[in-house]
């Protein structure tokens, strides 16, 4: 064996080990940004005869259609207060037609919060969030074949200016968690260092070389 090329592989040999060395680090950077990214959440299912108070400070959905003697649960998502007052609005203390007394806004404050309104009878039963209700907030449940009044189609009015019994909820959404880009930042990282030492062991792998003569 010539001089050259026992000096290029005992060269290589630590080079060798330590671009397996960065591939290993590569790869565990790698797995550990993949843990760290957060898995996607589906979205939450809305159970049958549910209306969601959202942040776009609307009633999801607007219009609801349900059997007599059927309940009805109003929940907070985001946004609250929300609220629920039987009428189409123009009354602040509501028309009476169905009752809801736990869903005042004691009740209906909180983040999924909720509360429950049984129909018993066909009709048509408008209602509204009493906070939001100058923005447009108002929704229409549907007993069996309607009737009783007309369906209210929830429809935006300018709020009053310096109204002050309609605060407008804040609807930024929230930003993603620190770990969501910790985990990328790993991923990339990774990925660096899986690359050098790819181009390490190419580099210094003898096949690679050819001895000049």
């Amino acid at each position: 064996m010539t001089a050259r090329r026992r000096f290029a592989r005992l060269a290589g040999a630590p080079a060798r080990a330590g671009a397996a060395t960065l591939a290993a680090l590569g790869a565990v950077l790698l797995a550990a940004g993949l843990l760290a990214l957060p898995a996607a959440a589906p979205a939450a299912a809305q159970a049958k005869n549910e209306v969601q108070g959202t942040a776009a400070l609307k009633w999801e959905p607007a219009e609801l259609r349900v059997q007599p003697g059927d309940t009805v649960t109003f929940r907070v998502v985001a946004g609250g207060p929300h609220p629920v007052v039987s009428g189409d609005g123009t009354n602040p203390a509501g028309d009476g037609r169905f009752k809801a007394p736990d869903c005042g806004i004691a009740q209906m404050t909180a983040n999924g919060a909720s509360c429950t309104v049984k129909f018993p009878k066909a009709g048509t039963f408008p209602y509204f969030c009493s906070v939001h209700v100058s923005i447009g907030m108002k929704g229409t449940i549907v007993v069996g074949k309607g009737g009783g009044g007309p369906a209210t189609a929830p429809s935006p009015s300018p709020s009053p200016s310096g109204s002050p019994e309609a605060p407008v909820a804040a609807t930024t959404a929230p930003g993603k968690p620190g770990i969501y880009y910790a985990g990328w930042g790993l991923l990339a990282l990774g990925g660096v260092l899986a690359l050098a030492a790819i181009a390490g062991y190419l580099r210094f792998q003898p096949s690679f070389h050819r001895e000049r003569k």
